[in-house]
């Protein structure tokens, strides 16, 4: 049941990279199998109670980070989920595998921006030495408006995945 998970959770993080987009029929099979997988296995139908507690969680602190702008709601949405899957005993060392891989992940974001178009790396230099210098006033200077298509944006989902395939490895 888990290689069918694994499957489906592979399918995710290529359509959000691919398309910036995740089907919510994707999100519902990982849940229904993840049910179905802890309804089989587990006598204890309180194990599934904590799950569902632990996919709540994650989703409003998630929401949370929506709000903030930080997540867009696909991302929400899979991290509902997850947290469901992986239940309360797996949360934090997930999401700590999660943020680890989010953080290579965005270095290599970083350094694809940086290739992309390196001049933009000296005016960088230059907009934080002004900002040091002189603080926000001397910095808003440099300041140019850019277009939506201009900013890169990180696909969450494979970072996810990513995240945890590293936490269930180093889990043994």
């Amino acid at each position: 049941m888990n290689y069918l998970i694994w499957f489906v959770l592979f399918i995710v993080a290529v359509s959000d990279a691919r398309e910036h987009r995740i089907p919510n029929y994707l999100l519902l099979t990982i849940l229904i199998l993840s049910a179905v997988d802890k309804i089989i296995y587990s006598p204890d139908l309180s194990f599934l109670f904590y799950s569902f507690l632990t996919g709540i969680t994650c989703f409003i602190a998630s929401l949370l980070l929506y709000f903030l702008r930080v997540m867009a709601p696909g991302d929400v949405k899979l991290l509902g989920v997850i947290g469901f899957w992986v239940g309360s005993e797996h949360i934090v060392g997930t999401v700590y595998w999660i943020g680890v891989s989010s953080v290579v992940v965005g270095l290599l974001y970083g350094l694809l921006r940086l290739a992309d178009s390196p001049g933009q790396f000296k005016t960088l230099v230059n907009k934080y030495t002004m900002l040091a210098q002189f603080g926000a006033s001397g910095a808003k200077t440099l300041q140019t408006k850019k277009k939506m298509s201009e900013h890169y944006r990180m696909p969450f989902a494979p970072v996810v995945v990513i995240g945890l395939a590293m936490h269930f490895y180093f889990l043994n």
